[in-house]
């Protein structure tokens, strides 16, 4: 039988935060998307570990850390990385007709209800931090970036053919370091900062707030108004968050919805750029 109680109900039950915080979370939600719990861990209202031991202690989910096990091919084959990466979770064991999966939020219905779907196995939930299932994914979800054959071997070579995934948005492709201007909302209010690097499959930037991992964020690019006249707009998703010890993070962040031609100005802008 399936459990429908939510997380957040949970975690007020056990102390862990207010219903004020809750609410809090979910209207972050509502606007951004990503999960509540991610949130939560993201503006330090509660800890991975926390909501961990909160969860398998209420319904007797066992813990398992990712970082130790060793995941056949043919199990992480079971469910495409669209699905893991958007609900958190990641295949680890087959036994007959049972999918162990370790997931941020094992009482997540209808991320099972997917699984179990595309599968056509009855899925045992494990408890798991983000943070190693996020290491997780990038470890064992291989991608293939087609090799186009650039005929200007000067061009930056922005695909290129790899077997390796070194992070949703830090892929084997070139990286060009660059200085570009950006806007981002962050609750209600638009921040400015500036790209480190860019390349087609994502930015890394620095911001004075920290964004929850998993969220979506819809990024104004502005480059000079001779290479386009009006700001660029992309909407990308959170996928690393690193403090800088200055009371700002860098944020990693992947490339979801852009124009080609957009995508295209802006690599060919931050070529231009020498440091």
């Amino acid at each position: 039988m399936k459990i429908k109680r939510k997380i957040g109900e949970i975690l007020i039950e056990n102390g862990l935060i207010t219903p004020d915080i809750l609410n809090e979370a979910l209207q972050y939600q509502n606007k951004f998307g990503g999960n509540i719990t991610q949130y939560l861990i993201a503006y330090n209202y509660v800890t991975e570990e926390g909501v961990a031991k909160c969860v398998s202690m209420q319904f007797g989910f066992p813990y398992l850390p990712l970082n130790f096990y060793n995941i056949p091919d043919e199990v992480v084959d079971l469910v495409p990385i669209d699905i893991a990466q958007r609900h958190w979770l990641m295949p680890v064991d087959r036994v007959k007709n049972i999918l162990t999966v370790v997931m941020a939020n094992p009482l997540d219905d209808k991320a099972i209800e997917e699984v179990e779907k595309i599968t056509g196995c009855s899925v045992q939930p494990f408890v798991g931090l983000l943070s190693d299932i996020i290491k997780a994914i990038e470890r064992y979800y291989n991608i293939i970036i087609e090799d186009r054959g650039l005929k200007d071997q000067k061009a930056a070579p922005l695909f290129i053919e790899t077997k390796t995934y070194k992070g949703i948005e830090h892929r084997k492709s070139v990286r060009l370091k660059a200085k570009i201007n950006i806007h981002f909302p962050v609750q209600e209010q638009y921040k400015k900062s500036s790209t480190k690097d860019v390349s087609l499959q994502g930015f890394l930037f620095e911001s004075e707030n920290i964004l929850p991992i998993g969220a979506y964020v819809l990024l104004e690019i502005d480059v000079p108004e001779e290479i386009n006249p009006a700001p660029i707009a992309a909407v990308v998703q959170v996928v690393r968050v690193v403090p800088l010890g200055n009371k700002r993070f860098d944020i990693g962040a992947r490339m979801v919805k852009i124009p080609k031609e957009d995508a295209a100005t802006i690599i060919k802008y931050a070529s231009t750029q020498k440091f």
